[in-house]
Order: C-alpha cells, then sequence, then structure tokens
C-alpha cells in the first residue's frame, strides 16, 4: 500500500504529528511518499514529491481545512482519498483528532472505513480566457476593493432570478455549505444531497439564498460600469475580473473523496453546533 502525506509547515506541532505519521505508516510497511515542502520542512531527502505528483492509495493531511483544501485543488488525482488530521481550529474536513490518528489508520490499513464524496465546482469567465481551478467549497465573486458593494445579477439555466446589491455573492459545494456559506446565511447540504448552495453576502436585498441542483448552471455578473471584481476559489486561487463579466459556474467532473468513520450528522454536531 501507498500512502502520501501533506502537512501544514508553518507550525511545529503539526510537522512534528507528520513525522510520527511517516514513522508508523513505514512501520506498518506502507510505501510513504511526502510532499515537497513537507518533507524539506521535516528534513527528508528523499521519497519526497510535489503535491501535483502526489500518487497513492490515500493521502493523510495535518492541519486544518486550509491544508485539505490545498491538497484536494492541487494534488495528482482528484478522486485519491484523504483522511484529514484536524490541527486547527474547527476541521470540520478533517476526519480525526491527533488522538485519534493511529486509531484511524489502522482503521484505514484494515479497510474498516467509507468513503464520502464531495462535489467540487468548475468556474470560467465567459468574457475572458480565465479558467479557475475546481472548489472543493466555494466559488466566490467579491468586490475588488473592501466595503465596496457590487450590483450583481444572478441567474440559474439562462433564467435571471434577481439582481443584487451585495457584497459579493458565492456558489457552495456542500462541503462548502459548513464554510463561508454558512457564515453567510446559506443553508447547509448534507454531502449526499447532490447540490450547490447559491448565498448572496451581505446583500441588500430580500434575497439571501437558494439550494440549486447540482446539473445547474450558475452565472454570476458584475452590472457596474466601474466596479471590478475578484473570483476566489477556496481561498485559494485569485483572479480578477472587470465590469460586466459574466462567471459561469457548474459542476466539475471530479470529486474529492474522503476517508470517514463517522456520519455527517455525528460530525456537525461536534463541529458547528458544538454538541
Amino acid at each position: 500500500m501507498k500512502a502520501g502525506i501533506v502537512s501544514r509547515t508553518d507550525n511545529q506541532d503539526s510537522l512534528a504529528v507528520a513525522k510520527k505519521i511517516i514513522e508508523f505508516l513505514k512501520a506498518r510497511g506502507v510505501d510513504v511518499h511526502v510532499e515537497t515542502d513537507t518533507a524539506l520542512s521535516l528534513g527528508l531527502d528523499d521519497g519526497n514529491s510535489q503535491l501535483s505528483d502526489l500518487d497513492g492509495d490515500f493521502i493523510v493531511t495535518i492541519g486544518g481545512d486550509g491544508t485539505i483544501l490545498k491538497t484536494a485543488m492541487e494534488m495528482k488525482h482528484a478522486e485519491t482519498p484523504i483522511l484529514g488530521v484536524n490541527m486547527g481550529r474547527r476541521g470540520f474536513l478533517a476526519s480525526v483528532t491527533v488522538t485519534e490518528a493511529e486509531q484511524a489508520l489502522n482503521r484505514v490499513l484494515d479497510k474498516d472505513y467509507f468513503l464520502e464524496e464531495s462535489l467540487k465546482v468548475s468556474s470560467r469567465c465567459l468574457d475572458s480566457d480565465i479558467v479557475m481551478p475546481d472548489g472543493l467549497n466555494e466559488v466566490l465573486v467579491a468586490s475588488s476593493l473592501p466595503s465596496k458593494m457590487l450590483l450583481l445579477e444572478l441567474s440559474v439555466d439562462d433564467d435571471k432570478i434577481t439582481e443584487v446589491q451585495a457584497d459579493g455573492a458565492l456558489v457552495a459545494t456542500p462541503a462548502g455549505s459548513t464554510a463561508y456559506n454558512l457564515s453567510a446565511g446559506g443553508s447547509i447540504v448534507t454531502p449526499k444531497v447532490n447540490a450547490f448552495v447559491l448565498t448572496a453576502i451581505c446583500p441588500y436585498s430580500y434575497f439571501k439564498s437558494l439550494v440549486l441542483p447540482k446539473e445547474s448552471k450558475i452565472n454570476i455578473k458584475l452590472m457596474k460600469p466601474k466596479a471590478e471584481g475578484m473570483v476566489i476559489v477556496d481561498g485559494r486561487a485569485f483572479s480578477a475580473v472587470k465590469p460586466f463579466s459574466n462567471i459561469e459556474c457548474t459542476v466539475s467532473p471530479h470529486k474529492t473523496r474522503f476517508i470517514r468513520f463517522q456520519s455527517f450528522y455525528t460530525r456537525i454536531k461536534k463541529r458547528v453546533m458544538y454538541l
């Protein structure tokens, strides 16, 4: 069996956990490949790969949701299962805590787990050649200037829904529905519901949020003649867009797969509702 390792590199506690996981997996006879930045931070000279080349039967991430989002966006095969070990604050995308990591790895090696598939969202600007990487959480269209509202036309399957004045609008996946979308007042969507959430950010109107089938084609168009915007995918990939740009969001042909041991509802009680 082959495993990839990706760790947050600006946190010594995360690196220490990554080192223990590498040693544990090797002791179990697993062929371990470490992402290059992680390997350099650990002082490892061999057995490392760029994230875009990292491959394996599964990949272990050590860090917060940001580490998982980076891995999901850049890893070689989008469908390679991810086991997230949470070293962040909330870590909703992660599967286990540090104290649970060794037991979880044993269960993975014994194939005692289930896979949870998460939709990804593709986006492109129809008025330019800009194509963004697929998002696991969301595609956000926001103003390029802080505290500057946009006038946005929101359309679904070429039907205009509304024009809304807002700080921005986002298209969230079920995985991303518990992230920025939740903070903005959008609905939580379970992973088994194949849907997107279209949510306005601080809207100056009655429109707030809409849950849509995954087959939907969602368009967000900037309507002010002098208002430029930004398209931001998972808080990692940024692209400037001009006034009247039309950003189209559709379901990606790729999915992210997570190694899970608990149901979605158990995780949401622990990490969102604090029960």
